[in-house]
């Protein structure tokens, strides 16, 4: 765990708590904590869901938002973690239920307060009408997925109905949340699939939903975890409750999105046609291209490729362009290890190619041509002037700004794919 974290920024279970609650409808997240603690989540946030549309200074002018327009704080200092930040919550609190609109306030402590040992269920209980979630402790640089878990999980114990109506051909999607890069244009594109097969979304859960819709989750037939390590104890939680759930790898490429339709219509006994066909135009429209380029200069067979991610993204990059394009894996490197449940399928898609080493290979070592990572990953490989073509696939982010909502799951992210590397191979 050390070792990645002195290699990358990429934030651990406390930022994951944050970004579950953040990404709900009329939900506060609340961070008792210094004003540090703030600023990265309040303004990656504020980035994926924009709430302030002009970067005025005058702007959420009171303590608690310190100018950003997400993600308050409790602005502890040294005093505070001696004699406690139980007056600072109880100011912060009544200030949130007189002057903001919302359904529920998330408070959570900060690594750090949540040594001082306040109670805060006993104060939240005492000095809010408002109904709060609290989360005193962080998890201690977990895994980010893990933090995003709980934070899901906490919200579906806290208000998920029991005695619901089920509604036929309706499915509930996990693991999704505003912290993934392209998360709107992943959604789009996984609702779009499914109303293709005669089936509708119920509920995103933790990225645009409501209380509302999390009470209403059991009325689905299915649910559907898109990235497996960030709904592993809250979809347990509800098969506990009689649901049943569909996982499997992102769908990243044409084989991995027509096995989810083929699988998906089978469970729900709906008509798959119309989305295979989707994907059958986009296999054309994808073979026209890569065609001409192949008769030019044999590409992009036998180009070289590095992939950063969790095992489970990991294996359906692999999966893709080495089985779809002919490309050659250098390295991929594993964001956290620990959390290590689709080890086994990056394994076996490495092993089909004969390319085990790479998991041992350091990305900055060995980036190959096109390298698919975090923003931060490609900057630092930028700095040591590696020569390849970054693809951007998650965050934290260059700052490349999206007007139109990208993907590269599904169909349209299996040819957004295709045109990156097309277009990254010959410039």
């Amino acid at each position: 765990m050390t070792k990645n974290y002195l290699e990358n920024i990429t934030p651990d279970s406390f930022s994951g708590l944050v970004f579950a609650f953040e990404g709900m409808k009329n939900i506060v997240t609340l961070i008792n904590g210094p004003s540090g603690c703030k600023f990265y989540h309040s303004a990656t946030s504020d980035n994926q869901e924009i709430r302030q549309f002009e970067f005025d200074p005058l702007n959420y002018p009171e303590n608690w938002y310190f100018g950003q327009p997400r993600v308050p704080c409790t602005y502890l200092d040294k005093r505070d973690y001696v004699y406690g930040s139980k007056d600072k919550i109880v100011e912060a609190l009544e200030f949130l239920k007189n002057n903001v609109e919302m359904d529920l306030i998330a408070l959570i402590n900060s690594p750090g307060a949540s040594l001082i040992g306040d109670d805060l269920v006993g104060i939240s209980e005492e000095n809010s009408q408002t109904p709060i979630i609290t989360v005193q402790t962080p998890g201690y640089s977990e895994a980010f997925c893990v933090g995003f878990d709980e934070g899901i999980l906490a919200l579906l114990k806290h208000f998920v109905k029991k005695d619901v109506p089920k509604k036929p051909k309706t499915v509930n999607l996990f693991g999704i949340s505003i912290y993934h890069r392209n998360h709107k244009g992943d959604i789009a594109e996984i609702t779009k699939i499914l109303r293709l097969c005669g089936i509708q979304v119920n509920c995103v859960v933790g990225d645009g939903s409501s209380i509302h819709d999390l009470q209403h989750v059991l009325e689905a037939e299915l649910n559907i975890v898109v990235n497996p390590e960030f709904a592993i104890k809250s979809v347990n939680y509800l098969e506990n409750m009689g649901m049943k759930t569909y996982v499997s790898t992102p769908l990243i490429g044409f084989n991995n999105t027509e096995k989810f339709i083929t699988e998906i219509s089978e469970i729900l006994k709906t008509e798959p046609s119309e989305a295979i066909e989707y994907s059958q135009r986009a296999r054309a429209q994808a073979y026209v291209h890569l065609s001409r380029l192949n008769s030019l200069s044999g590409l992009p067979k036998s180009a070289a490729y590095s992939v950063e991610g969790y095992y489970s993204h990991c294996a359906a990059y692999v999966d893709f362009l080495s089985g779809y394009f002919g490309m050659i894996p250098l390295s991929i490197n594993i964001l956290d290890e620990e959390v290590g449940i689709y080890k086994h399928c990056l394994l076996e898609e490495l092993n089909k190619i004969s390319r085990l080493g790479t998991l041992d290979r350091s990305i900055v070592e060995f980036p190959g041509d096109i390298v698919f990572a975090s923003g931060n990953t490609i900057a630092k490989l930028k700095l040591m002037k590696k020569e390849f073509v970054g693809v951007e696939i998650s965050l934290p982010s260059i700052g490349y700004v999206d007007v139109i909502p990208k993907t590269q799951i599904g169909i349209k992210g299996a040819l957004t794919i295709v045109e990156e590397v097309i277009n990254g191979l010959l410039y």
